[in-house]
């Protein structure tokens, strides 16, 4: 399964203020490597940056080391897609995220933004964090 994780999963993962369900989901793909590919854009790389400390930041590099994600440069992303997504109502940097989730063809985008989750007949799945735990943990104690 192909995802996409919004920044706001590895800050709540990696941050001062951690939510159990967005490190759950940290521990879930990094413990399945072979169940779980991870994308990640350069915008996120860089959000997650200015929003940890230069010690959480460091443990997020080690992370993105440890599962083998290698990030893909933003203008890779075609600008007509993220354009699309922005006519739906979504601001200009979520647009772009959705655009990447497309263009990636991840099969998931995992976010806690209410935004997206606001979003209709999406050619990706959208879930939060538990709910991504609750559907596909291999772990017995995720399972609802």
């Amino acid at each position: 399964m192909q995802v996409v994780l919004d920044s706001n999963e590895y800050i709540f993962g990696f941050g001062p203020a951690v939510r159990p369900e967005c490190l759950g989901l940290l521990e879930e793909i990094a413990g399945n490597p072979a169940k779980y590919r991870v994308r990640i854009p350069r915008t996120i790389i860089e959000e997650v940056g200015r929003n940890l400390s230069p010690e959480r930041n460091k443990a997020f590099w080690s992370y993105v080391n440890a599962i083998d994600v290698k990030p893909d440069e933003d203008w890779l992303v075609p600008f007509e897609l993220g354009a699309r997504y922005e006519a739906r109502g979504l601001t200009k940097g979520d647009a772009y995220i959705a655009a990447y989730v497309h263009w990636t063809g991840a099969d998931c985008l995992v976010t806690e933004n209410r935004d997206f989750h606001d979003q209709e007949a999406l050619p990706f799945e959208i879930l939060r964090a538990g709910a991504f735990l609750k559907h596909y943990s291999a772990r017995p104690e995720h399972r609802g």
